[in-house]
């Protein structure tokens, strides 16, 4: 009689574990990795927009070549992404695997002494026996003892069929998501598959921009040196700016409405929102490499992101318009301040805002500008602390 009672309490518990396999384990790495999945593929959608928005253009240009290069690192990250959920959905089919052969077994066990009860009832199919069995009892409590026992064995018989159905349902159940899994994971593998093609056809691309590039070389070094000069001049414009406000701007001489704001600028580092809605990051903070130029080192007070045609720049955070400029030839710049922080958005066109007024987060604060020769949406974002130049992917969201 424990027979059944364990194997009752062990369907329920089966039960459990299947609900929580799907509410749990499915919610927190299946969704987890689909959100990381979703996440790339967007940003791999737009990099082939902002292509798209400069493909009319006769000459190939370095941001377009950057943006080739993100997509490759993308796809790349995304195959890596495709890889953990292959092997989640590998470790899902094992443990499946494991708990259908389980229930297989408990299911011949269960069939066997089965079998072997109605055996027994065949043996002694005698309609009297049951009767005659009972009249035999000695004495009144031998009666009633045999006639409980009689019944626990007719339920029992009955607790064996409905035991024997219930794991045959959760068999099928089971062989019905393992193929589901099966099926899952050979979609994961073709989309890996779509994904290396994918990058051939970039990396083909990217060696086809560089390769013409290459041959621009002379162009391309006036455009390091015009891009220094630009670089060097919003440089000094900041610093000017910022020399002239440190002393009535440093943390301990900030009004104690300017302390909270730099305080709560502070606690937001790693969660600022973008400068723009949606954009690619073509240019990192601090030195590194020319990307076609062997030997030649360019430098970067902020980070360059490349966005869609007509896009808007927005302020990162709540603060007051310290300064609105123009730099001949480079477009708008508009230096909003933040307690002791600066933050400096530049290549605008049509700016909405003018010095003294108070920003809120993700107010706008002008279009854009896009290239008319390269068909090139870029704005140009940093950070300052006073007097020193912050890393801006340190402190925006991803």
């Amino acid at each position: 009689m424990n027979r059944i009672t364990k194997l009752k309490n062990y369907w329920f518990f089966i039960v459990f574990l299947t609900l929580c396999d799907i509410a749990f384990l499915q919610k927190n790495d299946r969704d987890e990795l689909i959100s990381k999945k979703t996440q790339i593929e967007n940003e791999i959608e737009l990099a082939n927009k902002l292509l798209d928005e400069t493909r009319t253009k006769q000459q190939f240009s370095v941001n377009e070549l950057k943006l080739i290069k993100s997509n490759l690192k993308k796809r790349n990250l995304l195959i890596s992404q495709l890889n953990n959920e292959v092997d989640v959905i590998n470790s899902k089919i094992l443990k499946k695997s494991r708990e259908l052969l389980s229930y297989q077994q408990d299911l011949e066990k269960t069939k066997a002494e089965y079998a072997g009860l109605i055996y027994y009832a065949f043996k002694n199919s005698n309609t009297n026996l049951d009767f005659m069995y009972l009249l035999a009892s000695k004495d009144i409590n031998q009666f009633y003892s045999r006639y409980i026992y009689l019944r626990q064995y007719k339920e029992y018989r009955l607790k064996n069929i409905q035991l024997i159905e219930r794991l045959k349902v959760i068999i099928e159940l089971n062989i019905k998501e393992l193929n589901e899994r099966r099926e899952e994971k050979l979609n994961v593998l073709n989309s890996i598959k779509t994904e290396k093609a994918l990058i051939l056809r970039d990396e083909s691309k990217a060696n086809d921009v560089y390769r013409s590039l290459k041959q621009q070389e002379s162009d391309l070094l006036k455009q390091i040196e015009e891009k220094k000069r630009f670089a060097e001049r919003l440089d000094k414009e900041i610093a000017a700016l910022i020399v002239k406000e440190t002393k009535k701007n440093k943390y301990e001489n900030l009004t104690p409405e300017d302390r909270i704001t730099s305080n709560d600028f502070l606690k937001n580092k790693g969660r600022l929102p973008w400068p723009t809605e949606k954009g690619i990051i073509t240019d990192h903070f601090g030195e590194h490499e020319h990307p076609v130029m062997k030997n030649i080192t360019v430098r970067n007070n902020g980070i360059d992101i490349t966005t869609v045609i007509s896009a808007k720049a927005r302020a990162v955070f709540n603060g007051d318009v310290s300064k609105v400029f123009t730099i001949k030839g480079a477009n708008s710049t508009v230096i909003i301040r933040h307690g002791n922080f600066y933050t400096v958005y530049h290549n605008l066109k049509n700016v909405t805002v003018r010095i003294g007024d108070k920003v809120t987060i993700k107010q706008n604060i002008g279009e854009i500008y896009t290239d008319i020769k390269s068909g090139e949406t870029i704005i140009h974002f940093e950070i300052w602390k006073e007097m020193e130049k912050q890393n801006p992917e340190e402190w925006l969201s991803n």
